[in-house]
């Protein structure tokens, strides 16, 4: 079986068996074949918008094995594929204005039948706050510490509930601060709060105050955090 990156595995272990996943910008095309390998998938739309990479996912899935379960797409998101057979859509390692961008253009995503798993690759907090604005509620959420960065992975269904986060949880999520990876998930956030405060003169500047309420929300935890290394979020 195609092995996967400890982040790209979470997101893999978070699509529902049996589903039909769209495995959007597909890179090198290992999840589609991990997905198909596992089970976790019958049939998956490996999409790229750009044709170099759907080669190779496309090469990678030309093993007789794979034959009749995937379909590579040259398209931008999500556009033209069949919104009626789609349940699961991965969108992995592309940042917070692209992942926010291909979902708005898919309204056939607000269907409470679809999920979504996403791997943002920057803001994670807008990603969520996105999320909660447009109807989507995230059903579970995990950190994933890898390669000197932190990530989150996350899944999420249309509820129809449009909401307004929290400080707290527009900025931590669903991310377990019991677990090591959540530690230096809830460590990186920090560092990066305190840098904003630092850098901010005018203690009215609205960043400056929720950078402040971050902090405190993350004191609050009482957690032991020791890894200075990590970056990412």
């Amino acid at each position: 079986m195609i092995s996967l990156s400890r982040r790209l595995k979470t997101a893999a272990d978070l699509v529902r068996s049996g589903s039909v996943t769209a495995d959007v910008g597909c890179d090198h095309g290992k999840l589609s074949a991990y997905l198909l390998d596992s089970g976790r998938a019958a049939f998956v739309y490996a999409t790229d918008i750009r044709k170099q990479p759907l080669e190779k996912a496309a090469a990678l899935l030309s093993s007789e094995r794979y034959r009749g379960k995937h379909a590579c797409v040259l398209t931008d998101g999500l556009n033209g594929l069949p919104a009626d057979a789609v349940t699961d859509v991965i969108i992995a390692g592309l940042g917070d204005d692209v992942t926010e961008k291909i979902i708005s253009e898919a309204p056939w995503l607000r269907d409470v039948s679809k999920r979504l798993i996403l791997v943002p690759s920057s803001r994670h907090e807008k990603v969520r706050q996105f999320l909660a604005a447009s109807g989507f509620t995230v059903k579970e959420e995990y950190a994933v510490s890898e390669r000197r960065h932190v990530y989150t992975v996350m899944a999420a269904e249309y509820t129809g509930t449009i909401r307004c986060l929290g400080v707290r949880e527009k900025w931590l999520g669903g991310i377990d601060a019991s677990s090591e990876d959540g530690k230096e998930y809830i460590a990186v956030l920090e560092r990066r709060m305190e840098a904003v405060v630092r850098g901010i003169r005018d203690k009215t500047d609205p960043n400056y105050g929720e950078a402040v309420k971050v902090i405190e929300e993350i004191r609050l935890l009482g957690i032991d955090r020791d890894d200075k290394t990590k970056t990412g979020i």
